[in-house]
């Protein structure tokens, strides 16, 4: 039987080992942190119930106690709040996540399928031998080394084994987050389940409900133009007075059910931008998730396709460990048709937002249509 080594078990990770153990194989997830942790992202879109129902996960959302999100609220191109209700769609509602709980769960749906799942190791090279890839891991017991017939770069926006390989990076913008999570006392948070978006004049704000009265609270702005205030929580927080509803959500206002939130630790600032590589697929090995293409916040489409990458990875590499030669190209062309998608739909919402022509942030985005 064919070894693939899946490097990064992250959803990614976590669907290509799901899909490649029901299609029989035996893969191995090596994932570099030592248990499941808490992560930034923590919405689903309704879109993603598809690949939820495959990876068997739809039912689990709910009794592991994620919260249903409604719709979002997004105040972008004018002051007036402009709402998307996704009752109204055909397909249900999308999740507010508890990430730490949602890691688990791939995790479990992982194990439960037969997939090799190994915590705590972290890769230190990758190269080819012959026909099969060598990887070397440390882990808690010392220096691994592994062999595989073929590797699965799933270790996110630094796309390790794709770029050992000499694939580039294409990055099309230099967006940062600094993201804040936020606590209320027991029942005072916000009930209300829409994601909010505020544009500003350098950036613009994403804030969420979690469970347990908590709330993501999130800045974006270019590297070069983030506010060094935001990299401390008493100056992000303070950065709210450049908002209208989003401070009324932080901090409280009239009506029932608006709490004041504290913050737990300080921001971590994570890239956002845009990014894709050059080549997904090489000899022996395929990138998935953000090592294949990472997206914009803003677009919601971060975890779902990542999950959804890792599904069509697996089918692609049965089928070329089954002999196809065009499984590997098939899944590339898959990719870079669903990112030129994605990249007009990205410029065209953010030239909806007008209000600050002077501001580089949105000279940026306006500068010209990118396909």
């Amino acid at each position: 039987m064919p070894q693939v080594v899946i490097v990064g078990g992250g959803p990614a990770g976590a669907s290509a080992g799901v899909t490649l153990a029901r299609l029989g194989l035996k893969p191995i997830v090596l994932e570099a942190r030592p248990c499941p942790e808490l992560k930034v992202g923590e919405c689903l879109p309704p879109s993603a119930g598809p690949i939820l129902e495959q990876l068997g996960l739809k039912d689990k959302l709910k009794h592991d106690g994620h919260l249903p999100s409604y719709g979002n609220r997004s105040i972008w191109g004018s002051s007036t709040p402009v709402e998307r209700d996704f009752i109204f769609g055909t397909q249900g509602h999308g999740w507010l996540l508890d990430r730490l709980k949602f890691e688990a769960a791939l995790a479990a749906k992982a194990l439960e399928a037969g997939v090799d799942w190994r915590y705590g190791h972290r890769l230190m090279s990758c190269s080819r031998r012959d026909r099969r890839m060598e990887l070397a891991f440390q882990c808690a017991s010392g220096s691994v080394t592994l062999e595989a017939d073929f590797v699965v770069d799933a270790t996110g926006r630094a796309a390790r084994i794709a770029r050992t390989f000499g694939a580039q990076t294409i990055r099309y913008d230099r967006l940062i987050g600094a993201a804040l999570l936020l606590q209320a006392q027991a029942g005072q948070g916000i009930q209300d389940s829409l994601t909010l978006i505020e544009a500003v004049a350098a950036g613009w704000w994403y804030s969420a409900r979690l469970p347990d009265d908590k709330l993501m609270l999130v800045y974006m702005s270019d590297r070069d133009l983030m506010d060094q205030r935001a990299r401390e929580a008493d100056g992000l927080l303070a950065l709210l007075e450049n908002t209208d509803h989003t401070l009324r959500r932080v901090r409280g206002g009239v009506g029932v059910g608006c709490g004041i939130y504290d913050p737990v630790g300080g921001p971590r600032i994570q890239q956002a931008n845009s990014s894709r590589l050059d080549a997904v697929v090489g000899e022996g090995w395929v990138a998935v998730g953000d090592a294949a293409a990472a997206f914009d916040p803003l677009s919601s489409y971060g975890i779902s396709s990542a999950m959804g990458s890792g599904f069509y990875a697996a089918s692609a590499i049965v089928d070329y460990l089954s002999g196809s030669r065009d499984a590997l190209p098939t899944y590339q062309k898959l990719i870079d048709d669903a990112y030129t998608q994605y990249l007009l739909m990205h410029y065209d919402y953010y030239s909806l937002e007008r209000r600050w022509p002077e501001e580089l942030f949105w000279q940026r985005r306006h500068a010209r249509r990118p396909v």
